[in-house]
């Protein structure tokens, strides 16, 4: 029985600390240029002062492939003071499909 109690406690520890992990990062905003082939994105920021954020994005995943000009949502997290892109939604382009661009 203690081992049972000791197996939920420590259950229960390890879920509660996988729940804490560090969210991603969300960018909205145009995209000044992407590159497929070198796995690169640069984004500009839609908030004020308009960052211009360079995101890698080997391995992220893509709704349809985003061009120069494009509004896009990354959601992205930093490792090693570089920005990897995760996931990459090109709001403009699913507006062309029939959808909208939520802001």
């Amino acid at each position: 029985m203690i081992k049972l109690c000791l197996s939920l406690t420590l259950g229960c520890a390890l879920l509660a600390l996988t729940g804490c992990a560090d969210p991603p990062k969300v960018l909205q905003g145009k995209v000044v240029s992407y590159d497929a082939a070198a796995a690169l994105m640069v984004v500009e920021d839609e908030l004020p002062g308009n960052a211009r954020v360079e995101l890698g994005t080997a391995g992220a995943e893509f709704g349809a492939e985003p061009a120069a000009g494009d509004l896009v949502r990354v959601a992205y997290r930093e490792r090693d003071g570089k920005a990897q892109a995760h996931r990459v939604m090109n709001l403009t382009r699913q507006a062309e499909l029939g959808g909208s661009p939520s802001h």
